[in-house]
């Protein structure tokens, strides 16, 4: 075969070739960047969510999601640790912020409204409830082990804490690592209307927990 004619089919062959190496070249690209995307996604679903922080004395925000089911449990609301004839004054926020305690001035947040009414209903029951984390004393590995439940975010420190009968006084043996303030909790366990008083604030209800879970908002 003349020298031409070998010439001028490697030439063809080239042309059909190459578009063919092109096309194989970005199915392997768009492959690998749906496998890159599909990775990204994974690992971002892996990340826990970042929970805004709520305004001070904001109460909590409706759950992202049901509580662990637990047949055993009445779940409460604030307004239910009231007496009946006390509910129509229930107010979910906080009074008006007053100051810290915390960053070296002089008394509490406020003068709490020691309340002790309760709903004495409730009063042995076993309940699931929720709210945000006032500490009181830690182990030493920095769990916190007795706590006040407050309804409210900043509750005992910005602002004035609530009446004794909106706050739970909570003892949780096994403790809980506290990451941020912002976090809330769902507490179970046997509620008593026998409270407690510290320095902080007092609460008209105790609860020894048996179980803790976030509250995810």
């Amino acid at each position: 075969m003349p020298r031409l004619t070998h010439f001028v089919l490697a030439l063809l062959t080239t042309a059909l070739l190459l578009p063919l190496t092109a096309s194989a070249a970005n199915a392997a690209s768009a492959a690998n960047a749906v496998t890159a995307t599909k990775a990204a996604t994974k690992a971002a679903a892996k990340k826990p969510a970042v929970t805004a922080a709520p305004a001070i004395g904001a109460p909590l925000p409706p759950p992202l999601q049901a509580p662990v089911d637990d047949t055993r449990a009445r779940e409460l609301e604030w307004q239910d640790l009231l007496p009946e004839g006390e509910r129509k004054d229930f107010a979910a926020g906080a009074p008006a912020a007053t100051h810290d305690y915390l960053s070296g001035e002089s008394g509490l947040a406020a003068q709490q409204v020691m309340n002790f009414n309760v709903n004495t209903s409730l009063d042995g029951q076993w309940v699931k409830i929720p709210g945000f984390v006032v500490p009181l004393e830690l182990d030493d590995a920095g769990k916190v082990t007795e706590f006040f439940l407050v309804p409210y975010f900043g509750a005992c420190i910005h602002v004035p804490p609530p009446p004794a009968n909106q706050m739970v006084f909570v003892t949780l043996k096994q403790g809980v690592q506290l990451e941020t303030m912002y976090a809330a909790f769902w507490i179970t366990g046997k509620l008593n209307a026998k409270g407690k008083s510290t320095r902080i604030g007092a609460a008209a209800y105790s609860i020894a927990a048996t179980q803790i879970e976030e509250y995810k908002y």
